[in-house]
């Protein structure tokens, strides 16, 4: 079940996203709340989503391993990577890529996901689905990881500019 709107103290102003971000993002939103799949938008849209101004680049969201495969079968016209099991100097996860309205749209699965601090060590992501809060961005309501998982996450993957950014909100 999808949680009501939660207030929110900042007010995000509309031109920090781009049109076509909030057009993907809305398209995916609808389509994952029509089929009652839980989600959060995590990474830089949520940071934008808490009241950060970094400029958005792709979007990034969280499913569970139970969804996952449904998920890539509801995007299907739009998937431009397959579900695969994805390993970088950053992260090890299973992840799959639509493009919506020339929008990226990195879809991971929230368990099995690994992060690489910066002495190398493999260290778990650990984050609940269920504790996602009900945010508006640009009058689209989302779900969105909290800003105290997105400040843990930021820290774990060792991006101190985000973090320092993400701690005056």
């Amino acid at each position: 079940m999808i949680p009501p709107l939660m207030p929110h103290k900042k007010v995000l102003p509309d031109k920090v996203m781009l049109d076509r971000h909030i057009n993907a993002l809305s398209i995916v939103v609808q389509r994952l709340e029509s089929r009652g799949i839980a989600y959060q938008v995590t990474g830089g849209i949520a940071g934008n989503i808490h009241g950060s101004l970094w400029p958005p680049h792709d979007i990034d969201l969280e499913v569970g391993a139970a969804d996952f495969e449904r998920v890539a079968e509801l995007f299907a016209a739009e998937l431009i990577k397959q579900p695969y099991h994805h390993i970088d100097e950053e992260f090890e996860m299973c992840l799959m890529t639509l493009m919506i309205d020339d929008i990226e749209v990195d879809i991971n699965q929230v368990e099995d996901s690994f992060a690489f601090t910066k002495d190398g060590s493999r260290v778990p992501i650990v984050f609940d689905l269920k504790k996602a809060e009900r945010r508006t961005i640009s009058g689209l309501s989302v779900m969105v990881q909290p800003l105290k998982d997105l400040i843990a996450y930021k820290t774990l993957i060792g991006r101190e500019a985000d973090v320092a950014d993400l701690l005056k909100l």
